[in-house]
Formats: structure tokens, sequence, C-alpha cells
């Protein structure tokens, strides 16, 4: 695949899957062996992952504001944006922090850079740096310093 086609997966996975909260069309975008943050989790891993994220924030949306790509990566300064109206399926998820909160129906803009690898046409690797902090700020689960 070119460098242009790799991007245009991503974009994809975000249309077609992410931003429209479907679980499985954004799984269909990982190999069955696909590593998430270093730990091999397959296809269904990655969907329960993205079951997650649709739970806790039902109108989830991605906007790609920037990408780059080298070789087989993607490297992506996206946008997330989304209301916390639901509690996290995996415990692992947002890091935890998540686990045990009330739904507070804030909404909340935060920053985040993903990494992805592709192989065949499909992502292998994925790992993000996402801003936290500035999530559980603006969901007034900690208060700034």
């Amino acid at each position: 695949m070119s460098l242009e086609d790799n991007k245009h997966l991503i974009q994809r996975l975000m249309d077609e899957g992410h931003n429209r909260q479907n679980a499985d069309a954004a799984a269909a975008f990982y190999t069955e062996d696909a590593s998430n943050h270093l730990r091999t989790v397959g296809r269904a891993g990655m969907k329960a992952v993205f079951e997650t994220l649709y739970a806790v924030f039902p109108d989830f949306h991605y906007h790609i504001e920037e990408s780059t790509a080298e070789g087989d990566r993607v490297v992506c300064k996206m946008t997330m944006t989304g209301t916390h109206r639901g509690q996290p399926k995996l415990r692992e998820a947002f890091s935890g922090m998540l686990n045990g909160i009330a739904p507070t129906g804030k909404s909340v803009k935060v920053l985040q850079f993903h990494s992805f690898r592709i192989r065949d046409g499909l992502i292998a690797e994925h790992a993000a740096v996402r801003d936290d902090m500035g999530m559980v700020q603006q969901l007034g689960l900690v208060q700034r310093p």
C-alpha cells in the first residue's frame, strides 16, 4: 500500500467505524493478531475496547487534525469529543480512571496522538497518547491546581 493508502485507511476507520460508534466496523480494520499499547489483543480485543469507548461516550467522535505517513506507519494528531453518559465495560479502559464514576453528562474535547502500523492493508499495531488529565478536569473529576 502507498503512504496515501495507509492514511486513507485510518480516515476510513474514523469515518466508517468510530464516528458511527460501530465497534464491528472499527474492529474490521485490525488484524486478527493486532496489538494495542504493546499488548496483543487481536481484533476481538479491539472490538471490546471500542464497545467501551462508545458505552462511556455514546456520541464519541474523532477528528483527524493532521496525519503523517512513513513506511508502514501513520501518526495522527486527533481531537476526540463526546458526552460522558456511561460506564466502562473494560476496567483497563481510560487507564481505569473512569471506573465506578457515575456519568457526569458533561462533554469533553480531548487532544490525542495515535500511532498505527499497517500490515497487508490492515492495522497491526496501535498506541496512543491522550490528554487524560484534561479529560477528567473537563468532567469535573479533578480540579485544576
